[in-house]
């Protein structure tokens, strides 16, 4: 299907070119309804203005600004590990004389509508997601809009542009220090499967288990959610069982902080009756007591490869099949040990 034109959202909306065209500027003349109401069928039809395709592929017109649309259902400024992401990126834009834009979308609100006003207000050049879902209508938007963008994550079977994402080995890394620490019964504190970085850590940890023979039933995959709260009440659930794990991998460090925090409250010690395993590597991983085994992985490096993405595809005036993938690092400290007998 053919990208509708500025005459096609004209003729839906029932008024003149230069009404439209006016209206989709901003210009002061055109009355509040009118330019809302052109606005919205522009949305719907989901109309890109051809001059913003002329300008990602002309570099003198480029803003030198990167958008970053924060999903606040799901993000928050308090996560450590975004935290330090965010900062990487910020570095990097910085360092390259470019710029982040950072937003939020509203509570409950279309996904896609802060692009669209983005993209028709000419606002950047190139977008990076994060907290990209298995059913991500922002990625259709954009890949139908020509718009340059790369994904933190990507959704499984997805294609046509570039993302950052990790690699299974480390959960694999995790499973195997569990089993060779004799941990038989393993239970896996999951963000959830909506989420494309929470189902292909959850499906690592699935991979891991068969291949070194662990009884792992879908019981043991607790969708947990992102932070502490979440972590301490699934834990206390698969720890109040009659026979609960002897190992807990959380598939990120909030959780197992919370997992941590659920066992103290059940009179359990760690890791004498369980042993927990974060993943990320924050900083209170190092200094909560026991000291968090974790997964370590470098926001870092994660951010300065989402930058380099979307450089190379903001110069293509394109999207493209890539995929980098960040190894993580399994740091063992206190909080794993031989299972009980």
């Amino acid at each position: 299907m053919s990208r509708p034109t500025l005459r096609d959202v004209a003729r839906e909306a029932g008024l003149s070119v230069t009404q439209v065209s006016r209206a989709l500027n901003g210009h002061d003349d055109v009355a509040k309804a009118t330019m809302q109401h052109a606005r919205a069928v522009a949305d719907r039809m989901g109309y890109v203005p051809n001059r913003e395709a002329r300008r990602l592929k002309a570099p003198h017109l480029r803003t030198g600004t990167y958008g970053l649309i924060l999903p606040d259902e799901s993000l928050r400024f308090s996560d450590p590990f975004f935290g330090e992401l965010l900062t990487s990126m910020v570095a990097e834009a910085g360092a390259q004389g470019r710029e982040i834009h950072l937003a939020t979308s509203g509570a409950g609100a279309d996904a896609v509508a802060p692009y669209r006003t983005a993209v028709r207000e000419q606002r950047v050049d190139g977008f990076v997601l994060v907290r990209t879902s298995v059913d991500d209508d922002r990625l259709d938007f954009l890949l139908d809009a020509k718009i340059p963008f790369v994904s933190f994550g990507r959704p499984p079977g997805r294609e046509g542009f570039a993302s950052v994402d990790f690699d299974g080995q480390g959960v694999e890394s995790a499973v195997a220090h569990l089993v060779e620490l004799g941990h038989r019964r393993v239970a896996c504190l999951a963000e959830p499967e909506r989420y494309s970085l929470g189902a292909s850590r959850r499906q690592a940890f699935r991979d891991a288990a068969i291949k070194h023979g662990l009884d792992v039933s879908e019981q043991d995959i607790l969708e947990a959610g992102f932070h502490e709260q979440a972590g301490f009440e699934a834990a206390s659930r698969v720890l109040g069982l009659s026979e609960p794990p002897t190992g807990i991998i959380a598939l990120n460090d909030l959780l197992a902080l919370g997992a941590l925090e659920a066992a103290a409250s059940l009179e359990l010690g760690v890791p004498s009756d369980v042993s927990v395993v974060g993943f990320d590597d924050i900083a209170a991983a190092r200094l909560v007591t026991p000291a968090l085994t974790t997964l370590r992985q470098s926001p870092g490096v994660v951010g300065r490869l989402l930058l380099e993405e979307l450089d190379q595809a903001v110069d293509r005036a394109a999207n493209e099949e890539r995929s980098r993938l960040v190894q993580s690092e399994l740091i063992i400290r206190s909080s794993t040990g031989p299972a009980r007998s």
